[in-house]
């Protein structure tokens, strides 16, 4: 008798000690990704951008080498960024700025880009005789996306919402439609973010031909 009060004593006594331990992630876990270590994730601010003349392969080309108007693009990526600094107080978990640690959230900008205008810089007449005068918004001779998307999306759509921008995202614009000949245009980018942030990109050059 003595035995069974000693074992119900025993087991109450292990039973209480379990509850006072804090049960690790191995044992029970809501966190999708597991309960592995989280990690701060430090958006920027952009200083800059820079362009390039890329084939639809991504190969880097001369802008002043006139290539079909469906196989070059004028693409655009961040250059220079700055890190924002975060104060020290503790976020919740799932909060703005922590990610899982199986899936890290890529840092972003934080101004979101909502538009793009491309300004004419020297006089060009097109194949059908069209005047593309120095000044002139040429926006809509041209198309936007991301530069391993297939196809290109007219500004309207691409920019129906603001857009995060990362680190890494390059994107490229594209000539609408046939020349009608080989034509050199020189335009300036005008990149509108939110806050009233923007960056002119000038002088930029991109030769096209027909087929």
């Amino acid at each position: 008798m003595k035995n069974s009060i000693k074992k119900s004593i025993v087991t109450i006594g292990v039973l209480t000690l379990i509850t006072l331990i804090p049960i690790g992630c191995g044992v029970i876990c809501s966190d999708p990704c597991g309960c592995g270590p989280r990690f701060e994730v430090k958006d920027f601010t952009i200083l800059s951008f820079e362009t390039l003349s890329l084939t639809k392969a991504g190969q880097r080309v001369n802008p002043g080498t006139p290539l079909p108007y469906r196989d070059i693009f004028k693409a655009f990526r961040i250059l220079d960024t700055q890190t924002l600094s975060y104060n020290n107080e503790k976020n919740d978990l799932g909060s703005l700025g922590v990610a899982y640690a199986c899936s890290p959230e890529s840092p972003k900008s934080k101004d979101l880009m909502t538009g793009i205008q491309i300004l004419n810089s020297k006089e060009v007449i097109l194949g059908d005789g069209r005047i593309l005068e120095v000044g002139d918004d040429i926006t809509d001779f041209f198309e936007i996306n991301y530069f391993f998307t297939e196809n290109t999306s007219p500004f309207e759509v691409f920019f129906k919402a603001p857009l995060e921008v990362y680190r890494d995202d390059l994107f490229k614009l594209g000539w609408k439609e046939n020349p009608g000949k080989e034509i050199v245009l020189e335009f300036s980018i005008r990149i509108f973010f939110t806050n009233n942030k923007e960056f002119n990109l000038s002088n930029e050059v991109f030769a096209i031909r027909e087929f």
